[in-house]
């Protein structure tokens, strides 16, 4: 929906998350310095990944430069992998080493994005409360970055605010999703309609855009009326929790990594999605 406000610089949104530092089958950097005095050297694929995750920046600094636009950067949640479930795919339980990447991971964006949203996600990574994630932001608030502060707090449970004059909400965890591969589309015009109507009930003009994370595949935009919903993927590959849960066929682990750039100007919207394509393990693909 097109609403005409005061011209203003355009604002690149950016969507990222569930990186899930310390786990053997995601993100990670190089070279890690770890507790004890060692050092952690990720796989290949967690090396594809950092190679990915460095061309995104990359992809996303170009964006923004040729639209002359502000970047605000939306960090969805579960940075690290943490201690849990008592899984045997991290190359650190310390959370104090995964921290650490964490920052090494994150000062790869801190060149492009101009002010930062940190989300809150799943205490089973990010500690009670979700506390790992309150700790980034409040530090990269304390290393130059502008980080849009909840009261007292650097970090949201749910967020919402309008940017190049079209309304956000952006939490962790959707209400709905669908494992089928052709129904996620659905799942998340679903969330969309479910979001619209609590709005309305409520006597509120609903979101432009509602941004969910969590269940790390991408889908959307789903919509309904004027709600649009996307879904943002993991920089994870599928663990044996997810192997061992239902497997619907062997590309299950193909998720393909990235995020979301949404450029906001004036009250119109368009997406850019940068997506990559993990090598398969399929026995007959190239």
């Amino acid at each position: 929906m097109l609403r005409r406000t005061k011209r203003q610089q355009p604002v690149l949104v950016v969507h990222f998350g569930d990186m899930h530092i310390g786990g053997s089958t995601a993100l990670c950097p190089p070279e890690v310095r770890l507790d004890d005095g060692g050092t952690h050297t990720p796989s290949a694929l967690g090396l594809w990944y950092w190679e990915c995750w460095q061309r995104f920046w990359q992809d996303t600094a170009e964006l923004k430069k040729k639209h002359r636009a502000r970047c605000v950067g939306i960090c969805g949640g579960d940075e690290r992998d943490g201690d849990h479930h008592g899984t045997t795919q991290l190359w650190a339980a310390n959370e104090n080493d995964q921290t650490r990447a964490v920052y090494q991971v994150l000062d790869i964006a801190k060149p492009v994005i101009d002010e930062w949203v940190f989300i809150r996600g799943t205490p089973a990574h990010d500690g009670p409360a979700s506390a790992a994630t309150e700790q980034y932001a409040e530090h990269m608030a304390g290393n130059g970055c502008q980080v849009r502060q909840n009261g007292d707090l650097f970090s949201w449970w749910i967020w919402t605010g309008e940017l190049g004059g079209v309304r956000f909400e952006v939490a962790h965890a959707p209400g709905t999703k669908s494992w089928v591969p052709h129904t996620r589309g659905i799942a998340a015009a679903r969330h969309a309609s479910y979001t619209w109507h609590e709005y309305m009930e409520s006597g509120i003009e609903p979101p432009d855009v509602v941004v969910r994370h969590h269940i790390h595949y991408q889908a959307g935009p789903g919509c309904h009326c004027d709600t649009c919903c996307y879904f943002i993927p993991a920089w994870q590959a599928a663990t044996n929790w997810v192997k061992s849960g239902g497997i619907k066929s062997a590309t299950v682990s193909a998720f393909r990594p990235g995020g979301l750039r949404i450029l906001c100007d004036n009250g119109a919207y368009q997406h850019f999605w940068k997506l990559y394509q993990p090598p398969s393990r399929v026995a007959w693909a190239k």
